[in-house]
């Protein structure tokens, strides 16, 4: 119990202070290259290893519904707990590119068609998701605004100093969100419940809880851009490229229960976030509740299946 208790505070702690060095990176990135922060937010930020190493290896183990819960049920954490934990913290005012919205509802798309053609996802179709990401993420970068800005202190970082923040930010946060779900897995594991759930709430949290560190820190600095970029970057991320490469390792079939509550729980959870980038100017709290009310609503219907 008190190992437990210990793990979730150092875990807490470090991914608030890798997720403010990982700004502090990103934000030297967008000055140095004259880029969008948004636009760092959605490539750096939104590429997300861990997922897809955690999915591969699932893939590779011959479990995939743990693989696609990497996808499917990261995903649905990033658009409502995470994205509605930072809301409350921090109010966010809308500044990108429409594409951001208009590349997330196309990654839908393509994610919808794929899934729901036969309930599986073949090494083709793999291929044309890997291709489909590439392509938008080089959609966003054409149509970005360049950064007008420069480093908080004036002067530009050097090229190791910058690395130094990405990699360690990211390892760190990494790393607490590890410690932090470390001990409820190994309960939920033990529990014996159905894989099923274990991919798409036990997993698909895990791997995304840092999200909400990355999207605040970046949000009370200033950056709020930075933070849309994490969830488009995620978001096409994870439906197309993270999908299409595990379906590369090994075809994924999906079970009937993913195709009848979490694929749509998704559908509804990212047209509702992209539609409203396009017309709000800003999400405060308000937004926030509605979005953490959606994933216990979310949970709650997990539950009634975690055993099944």
């Amino acid at each position: 119990m008190l190992i437990g208790l210990l793990a979730l505070v150092i875990g807490l702690a470090l991914v608030v202070w890798g997720a403010e060095r990982f700004t502090e990176g990103a934000i030297q990135v967008a000055a140095r290259l004259a880029v969008s922060t948004f636009l760092v937010g959605a490539v750096v930020s939104g590429f997300e290893p861990e997922n897809l190493a955690s999915g591969a290896a699932a893939a590779l183990g011959g479990l995939p519904q743990i693989a696609l819960g990497t996808v499917i049920g990261s995903t649905i954490f990033l658009l409502t707990a995470a994205l509605g934990l930072a809301l409350l913290i921090a109010p966010m005012a809308v500044r990108i590119p429409r594409e951001g919205p208009v590349a997330m509802m196309l990654s839908l798309v393509l994610f919808a068609l794929v899934l729901w053609n036969d309930g599986a996802v073949s090494r083709v179709e793999g291929v044309l998701l890997v291709v489909a990401a590439l392509g938008l993420m080089f959609w966003l970068y054409r149509r970005s605004p360049v950064f007008h800005g420069d480093a908080e202190d004036g002067r530009p970082a050097s090229g190791v100093k910058i690395t130094g923040l990405l990699v360690v930010g990211a390892a760190v946060m990494v790393v607490g969100a590890e410690l932090l779900v470390h001990g409820a897995r190994t309960l939920l594991t033990v529990a014996g419940l159905s894989e099923t759930f274990l991919g798409m709430v036990v997993v698909g949290m895990g791997e995304s809880l840092e999200e909400a560190a990355r999207m605040t820190a970046p949000a009370r600095r200033g950056h709020p851009e930075l933070a849309w970029g994490n969830v488009v970057g995620t978001t096409v991320v994870l439906l197309t490229f993270n999908l299409g490469v595990l379906a590369l390792i090994r075809p994924l079939i999906a079970d009937p229960l993913v195709l009848r509550l979490h694929a749509p729980y998704l559908v509804v959870c990212t047209l509702l976030v992209a539609g409203a980038l396009l017309v709000l100017p800003r999400f405060g709290r308000g937004a926030g509740v509605v979005l953490v009310v959606l994933f216990a609503g979310y949970l709650g219907l997990n539950l009634r299946h975690m055993w099944q």
